[in-house]
């Protein structure tokens, strides 16, 4: 039995459900389970996505226990208990596999972890670990869990059809134009001083302009006030024209992210929103890596 731990918003449920795909396609013998308890406890973000975006249908962890036995263990979990230490307990020998540190907060667990090094890598041999259960923390943002079966993910991670005006409009002029998907993210990543300076954007569509003529580029962002009022600190003024996508929101958030996945260049955020934008985006010219800060294709 394999678990993969399923939380945040919509950008990292795909990559864990990526992940547990990943593992699923390599070893089809193995099962997998989504362990989605958090999304019983925790009411953030536009809570479970997977389903009713793509319509896929996920083995999740809910699913593989009679009612009583997973409220049982709900409980557990709000009074401190993480389920892959619930399973612990219970007898079930259990190991756990981190990709970042988080789990000692959000599923601490007292026995066997092996923590991930550098986050974020391509581990390949972990799928395939001989224990009867093994519970996979982390968000896995790494491209090649994608690309190793890039067909197969595209398939089944198709969005549906466009239906507001506004983000159709959006959507006919990408597709029709030049278009340079620029993703700005501010909030939460402002309040942990881990946001992206302006002069990575700066440098990124000074480079472009050297490059390409009468492009628009499409500002994606939590924060469109802050970057109308920062034009030329991003330099869009090297843009031919701008357009600051705006009506995607609650749960049509992600349309956002369909629609920077139709963009022939993506200028990427340290984020996992913009990064997975990329991975999806099958018209996909250049994309601008916001950790090196150089062009990739």
């Amino acid at each position: 039995m394999r678990i993969q731990q399923l939380s945040g918003g919509f950008a990292n449920q795909v990559f864990q459900y990526v992940f547990m795909r990943y593992g699923e396609l390599s070893d089809p013998k193995q099962d997998w389970y989504l362990d989605d308890s958090d999304f019983y406890i925790n009411k953030k973000y536009n809570g479970y996505e997977l389903e009713k975006v793509f319509g896929v249908k996920p083995k999740l962890l809910s699913r593989c226990y009679e009612a009583a036995k997973w409220d049982s263990m709900i409980e557990q979990k709000k009074n401190g208990k993480s389920i892959p230490q619930i399973l612990k307990d219970d007898g079930n020998d259990i190991i756990m596999y981190a990709d970042n540190d988080d789990y000692k907060k959000d599923n601490a667990f007292d026995g066997e972890v092996y923590r991930m090094l550098p986050e974020g890598g391509f581990y390949p041999d972990i799928v395939k670990i001989d224990k009867p259960i093994v519970y996979y923390h982390g968000d896995w943002v790494e491209k090649n869990w994608f690309d190793s079966y890039r067909e197969q993910m595209l398939e089944e991670l198709r969005f549906p059809e466009i239906k507001s005006k506004q983000a159709l409009k959006y959507k006919d002029m990408i597709l029709k134009g030049m278009s340079v998907g620029m993703h700005i993210r501010r909030g939460d990543f402002v309040k942990m001083g881990i946001q992206l300076g302006a002069d990575y954007y700066f440098n990124a569509l000074k480079d472009l302009s050297e490059h390409f003529k009468n492009f628009t580029v499409y500002v994606f962002s939590d924060d469109l006030y802050w970057c109308n009022q920062h034009v030329n600190q991003l330099g869009l003024n090297f843009a031919h024209k701008i357009e600051y996508i705006s009506g995607n929101m609650g749960n049509e958030s992600y349309v956002d992210l369909q629609l920077m996945s139709m963009c022939k260049v993506v200028i990427m955020a340290n984020s996992a929103f913009s990064f997975l934008a990329g991975l999806m985006d099958t018209r996909l010219e250049y994309f601008i890596d916001p950790w090196t800060g150089e062009w990739g294709k």
